[in-house]
């Protein structure tokens, strides 16, 4: 099973084919969110180093959301696409839980946390089980003082990434009274790799969607619905 992983829910332009659990390459550039100009090329130029074609990929692995808006239209625009023009299905896999699949098969809880700014942020509560990473609470808004609160009813040990791990980092430290860990900065930024890997478990069992039934998730109203309420 051939996967064509996209990501650009964040600054992260990512790409990834991989082959079974098997990365066969990827490109990623953390380099301001030029989505619209970079990520269609990238893909090109990567399934051009493989000598693949669009024919070639069985499923399109496709982070949803949350993360920027103008990112997640892009990257779901061009899933859908292609979806539609080789009659591909998609896996899309939570922007979250692919961040905290960075995090590979340790014996913590992985809080990932993506600052969504305004003092608000993107998180979720994972674990691994037997080679799958399992939400103990699926992705959800809230700000840090909610997020501390709500991690101090567990007795784990929590490892954090991403860039709101880096951005609270003193809070968590100051106000989280347990075992606490955080993942070193190539950790952090969101992968197509981790995408592809995560989009082939799904894919095993069958919950895949199609350019029609994809939509990106937000979680929240953008900024121009905030302020026009």
């Amino acid at each position: 099973m051939k996967i064509l992983a996209i990501e650009s829910s964040s600054i992260t332009a990512s790409c990834a084919v991989s082959e079974g659990t098997d990365l066969l390459g990827e490109v990623s550039l953390n380099h301001k969110k030029t989505h619209s100009e970079k990520l269609m090329p990238l893909i090109e130029k990567l399934m051009e180093e493989l000598q693949l074609n669009i024919k070639d990929i069985d499923v399109i692995a496709i982070s949803e959301g949350p993360g920027s808006y103008t990112g997640l239209r892009i990257g779901a625009s061009i899933a859908k696409s292609l979806s539609f023009a080789a009659n591909i299905p998609i896996a899309n896999i939570p922007t979250i839980k692919s961040l905290a699949g960075n995090i590979y098969d340790i014996d913590k809880l992985i809080v990932p946390i993506m600052d969504a700014k305004a003092g608000r942020i993107y998180t979720g509560i994972y674990k691994w089980e037997k080679g799958n990473l399992v939400g103990v609470k699926e992705q959800f808004p809230c700000n840090i003082d909610e997020l501390i609160e709500i991690l101090n009813e567990y007795n784990n040990p929590i490892i954090f990434n991403g860039d709101g791990s880096v951005n609270y980092k003193d809070i968590i430290e100051e106000k989280l009274n347990k075992e606490i860990y955080f993942a070193p900065g190539v950790f952090n930024n969101l992968r197509a790799s981790t995408l592809s890997y995560l989009a082939y478990n799904k894919a095993l069992s069958g919950e895949l969607s199609d350019a029609f039934d994809f939509k990106p998730q937000y979680l929240r109203l953008s900024q121009a619905e905030r302020n026009k309420k």
